[in-house]
């Protein structure tokens, strides 16, 4: 309110109501009244209070769109700033931004809140092996298990054995596999060619070997291939 920053700035140039109103040649009731908020002056009026008690004019704008207020203190400390010299100024500014900064690093870290996410466990082959064929392909092979996302439509995993994929898997790297007995041209898959376990995208009459320095598998009539399932992705341990 009005009263209440002229009482304020009043009191810190350290002046009585009677001072006030004696330099404004006005009543000391007058200055009282104003306080209290039972009457305001006029602009002229304010323009000299503004003068005797050293605010800026915004200092008693009521204004309910300000969106800046400074208290006296903080206005004293501007018009030293404007003052004194610019070397000192640019002193002042680098402590300001030092501060700062300051203030910035000391900021405790809002972290997000963590989401569990439900988890599954499956089988995973870390190497692949030659091995038999039919249902029970991996019976006898050492297998661990590994936690994925509820959400992953994998069955088990795999590990790359050798460079032929690189540089889309690379020897030792963990595959997710989901069990389907065929797969659409371009995509990777798990395949038992004569009791051995290959990891290959599917082409016309052969299976690609994405590193040039390896052969692709071209298909015979004496094969026996299988189709184990799809590669629908890596394995990422951090994620686990």
């Amino acid at each position: 309110m009005f009263g209440d920053k002229l009482k304020s700035a009043r009191l810190n140039k350290q002046l009585k109501q009677s001072e006030l109103a004696r330099m404004l040649n006005i009543k000391n009731t007058t200055i009282s009244n104003w306080e209290k908020g039972l009457s305001k002056p006029d602009f002229d009026m304010i323009e000299k209070l503004c003068w005797i008690l050293e605010v800026d004019a915004n200092y008693f704008c009521e204004s309910a769109f300000a969106t800046l207020q400074l208290t006296i203190a903080e206005q004293a400390l501007i018009q030293k700033y404007r003052k004194i010299e610019k070397a000192g100024q640019e002193m002042i500014d680098f402590i300001l931004d030092k501060e700062m900064s300051r203030r910035v690093s000391d900021a405790p870290l809002i972290v997000d809140p963590v989401v569990s996410i439900p988890q599954r466990y499956i089988d995973c082959y870390p190497r692949l092996a030659s091995c038999g064929s039919g249902e029970y392909l991996f019976d006898g092979i050492p297998s661990e298990s590994i936690s994925v996302d509820e959400t992953c439509n994998a069955d088990f995993a795999i590990g790359v054995n050798g460079h032929s994929m690189e540089p889309t898997y690379f020897d030792g790297e963990i595959l997710l596999i989901k069990k389907q007995n065929q797969i659409l041209l371009g995509e990777k898959g798990l395949f038992i060619i004569d009791g051995e376990a290959f990891v290959k995208e599917l082409g016309k009459k052969k299976l690609i070997s994405h590193n040039p320095d390896y052969p692709d598998i071209q298909f015979t009539s004496s094969m026996n291939i299988t189709c184990v399932g799809k590669v629908i992705g890596s394995y990422d341990k951090s994620l686990a």
